[in-house]
């Protein structure tokens, strides 16, 4: 046996890899070692580093072994071509999506610091940037339905209530949704709560902020939108209410 063939624990450590990731390697036929004893040592030569190398690249691309094993069976690199150019259209897809749970991440833990910093501390008047949402169950649909179940697992994150006098509709926060509520300062109300959101509870609590608001002076708009932390683990769940605080003439919430 040559002085070139190294051992397989001290080729990993040359390569920077397990050895036990060799070993699998050999297994499976992707990287076989330059030489195998009778005992069944295996053995490798710094020639191999370039192969290894090679194969390490493209697994941390994110390249499959079995595109991997079939690229060094041809050695083309219009295949190596091809192969880059799919990994970069599934990193664009993984960004995308790591993009848009950080987007989530972000919104629902606005949320529940509002839950926690307001929550049973009465009436706050808070600013509320724009916002876009799309109709979940229209008013009618709603009068129709004697359960409604409206919650993260069923409808996806983001869900409330718009309610203007007897009318009502579910919402989703969504952001090319086709209706924009106004930014602007809200008279907000968070608290915990057990049971489900009926009439007695929306018209008392509807009641309290304009009562909150003729205090100071101020006019708030008919619409008051009610949503809910469904992530919260606790048997009272907490929820919101927010009016509009507006002038003389009120702004509607547009269609758009």
């Amino acid at each position: 046996m040559k002085e070139s063939y190294l051992q397989a624990a001290a080729f990993a450590a040359l390569a920077g890899v397990n050895k036990k990731t060799l070993h699998y390697y050999d297994e499976i036929g992707l990287f076989r070692p330059a030489y195998v004893n009778e005992k069944g040592y295996r053995f490798y030569t710094p020639f191999q580093l370039d192969r290894l190398a090679l194969i390490i690249t493209l697994r941390d691309l994110g390249v499959p072994l079995q595109v991997i094993r079939e690229y060094l069976g041809e050695g083309d690199l219009e295949r190596l071509d091809q192969i880059f150019t799919a990994q970069r259209e599934e990193l664009d897809r993984r960004i995308a999506q790591l993009e848009s749970r950080r987007a989530l991440l972000e919104s629902l833990q606005a949320t529940n610091r509002d839950f926690l910093a307001w929550c049973d501390k009465g009436p706050q008047r808070l600013y509320r940037p724009e916002e876009r949402m799309a109709v979940l169950m229209t008013h009618e649909e709603m009068e129709r339905g004697s359960n409604i179940i409206v919650n993260y697992l069923t409808d996806g994150p983001g869900t409330g209530m718009c309610a203007e006098g007897e009318r009502r509709f579910l919402y989703q926060k969504q952001k090319d949704g086709p209706i924009r509520v106004e930014a602007g300062d809200y008279l907000c109300l968070y608290e915990t709560t057990s049971g489900p959101v009926c009439w007695e509870w929306l018209d008392s609590r509807r009641k309290l902020l304009r009562e909150e608001a003729a205090a100071h002076g101020w006019q708030l708009e008919d619409r008051a939108l009610v949503e809910f932390d469904d992530l919260a683990a606790a048997q009272e769940a907490p929820r919101s209410i927010r009016m509009r605080i507006c002038e003389e003439n009120s702004t509607e919430i547009n269609h758009r």
